[in-house]
């Protein structure tokens, strides 16, 4: 079958823009040839291999199957896991099972009810014109710097109720704990550890902010459970750390593959700004597959069992590749043509069961609001300079992405 590499940081680090960045070539021998296959990994700061399920079906169906696939031993295959208590982390629902996942998860919920986001557009679309206007006086900037990390920043700050005096902390914190295995972002892992500990800490404290002066934000949710429903001071840690670091850098690598994509097919950029009130929700979901934030998760095998026929034992690693699944040719037509006005689109960008993305519809909106301002505020967006992508293969980073913005 020849050799795949696919759990290999440096490989998305080098990826070819014409593909997306993405090991398009692989994943689609593998989705063919080996759909679990046991993929050796070099690098000193993951395990040694993990089985790499590639298939559309396989990777939802794993996905659902959250009693015999379980995310309590990490969902990343990284040695140091932040929200591991036995790897010097803190608890987060998001590797948490069973009762303790639900719990934590009501718990957060409640921040992200569709009361509160339906209060945000305005304020989003506030964010946006201050943004844009910004890179209007530069002229050339770099579009992750510059525009896609701004509103991703203050939507989750504004929805955890942290101060504007406080939030590029929380960005300078969460930019080092989430792609530690990019010297750029985190030059020691001694450093992403101490971001790690910073943030958690910071948690408590905003905790404390909200007790004495209680909003409708996540946070004050959180900390009006921490006595009623006897949270633990290290949960509480766990959820400031997994809300800050999932609603910046998501959906910030959103915007940027958005972008770049757009820019790369010209035809659907014209679509986009001739006929925005008619594709903007499609638009969003295309992007979301096109990009696809996360490249794979990882569940660990509570029993021995099968995968599409390949037998896998109890406590075994186990990747789910979202981005090979939103590529695969038997779910998506030409999954290599970034289309605007595809329909349907059953991408799984923001994963699928009970660990599905808390913070999706806030994602599509931030999406949504950015792209209609662009369009709307630009008369032409154009590349300037290479793209870079972060040296990671679990969170898909765009590291710099040099663009012009000609005002309409």
């Amino acid at each position: 079958m020849g050799t795949f590499d696919v759990l290999n940081p440096d490989l998305y680090a080098a990826g070819d823009p014409v593909n997306n960045g993405l090991p398009l070539e692989q994943f689609e021998r593998l989705r063919h040839e080996a759909p679990v296959y046991r993929q050796s990994i070099s690098d000193p700061l993951l395990v040694d291999w993990a089985w790499a399920v590639t298939r559309y079906d396989d990777v939802v169906a794993c996905a659902r199957d959250h009693h015999r696939l379980i995310s309590g031993r990490g969902v990343t295959l990284r040695h140091f896991e932040p929200t591991l208590e036995e790897s010097g982390g803190k608890p987060s629902m998001i590797t948490m099972d069973g009762d303790r996942h639900v719990r934590n998860r009501r718990i957060v919920s409640r921040g992200f009810s569709p009361n509160v986001i339906r209060t945000v557009r305005e304020r989003f679309r506030d964010i946006c014109t201050r943004t844009i206007d910004a890179a209007f006086a530069k002229g050339s900037v770099d579009f992750v710097e510059d525009v896609a990390v701004w509103l991703p920043l203050h939507a989750i700050c504004d929805l955890m109720g942290v101060p504007d005096a406080d939030r590029e902390d929380v960005l300078r914190w969460t930019n080092t704990f989430s792609v530690p295995t990019d010297p750029d972002f985190a030059p020691t892992m001694e450093e992403s550890m101490a971001a790690v500990m910073a943030i958690c800490d910071y948690g408590v404290r905003l905790a404390e902010m909200r007790r004495a002066d209680p909003r409708e934000d996540a946070m004050s949710k959180v900390a009006a459970a921490f006595e009623t429903e006897h949270l633990s001071e290290a949960e509480l840690m766990g959820m400031t750390l997994l809300l800050a670091g999932a609603g910046n850098e998501t959906t910030r690598n959103a915007l940027s593959h958005g972008m770049h994509a757009l820019m790369r097919n010209p035809e659907q950029m014209a679509l986009l700004r001739e006929q925005t009130d008619d594709v903007i929700d499609s638009a969003v979901e295309e992007i979301l597959r096109w990009s696809s934030p996360l490249i794979q998760i990882r569940r660990t095998a509570a029993e021995d069992m099968e995968i599409s026929g390949t037998r896998i034992s109890a406590g075994d690693p186990v990747a789910l590749f979202f981005c090979s699944a939103n590529f695969d040719e038997s779910v998506f037509p030409e999954p290599q043509r970034f289309d605007i006005t595809r329909d349907p689109n059953p991408h799984v960008a923001f994963g699928t069961g009970p660990h599905v993305c808390l913070g999706a519809a806030v994602a599509r909106l931030e999406i949504e609001v950015m792209i209609r301002e662009l369009v709307a505020r630009t008369s032409r967006i154009e590349q300037v300079g290479s793209i870079e992508y972060a040296r990671d293969s679990f969170l898909r980073g765009v590291k710099r992405l040099p663009v012009r913005l000609v005002p309409a």
